[in-house]
């Protein structure tokens, strides 16, 4: 029983982080959606696409099960090269996702920016 909890606990430990992320993206997501059909400003879009990248980052994390990834393909009996090519290669994906993301989401911010300066 105590090792099902510190189990749990670990899981869970492990994966906050990418659920806080996750729900913040979704939360970014309705926020880009809110403005883009209440405004339909341009940098609604921008926002949306950012937040769908980073909400497709988090969730193949989680289904990769990112963290314990290593110690999986260890079990499965690939040897060291193998797994550290295969986990480069998976950062590497996610690196471009996240810079995909980041470029979109400074670009929503320029527009902001720009859509916003001339009123004042």
């Amino acid at each position: 029983m105590l090792f099902q909890i510190s189990e749990f606990m670990s899981y869970f430990v492990t994966y906050l982080p990418t659920f806080i992320y996750l729900g913040f993206d979704i939360a970014l997501l309705i926020l880009a959606i809110f403005i883009y059909k209440r405004n339909s400003y341009k940098y609604g879009i921008y926002l949306m696409i950012s937040s769908l990248i980073a909400i497709i980052s988090s969730i193949l994390s989680l289904s990769l099960n990112l963290p314990y990834l290593s110690l999986e393909l260890s079990n499965r009996g690939l040897n060291f090269s193998q797994i550290v090519i295969i986990l480069t290669i998976v950062n590497l994906i996610f690196l471009i996702l996240g810079v995909v993301s980041t470029v979109f989401l400074f670009l929503a911010i320029y527009k902001i920016y720009q859509t916003h300066k001339n009123n004042r």
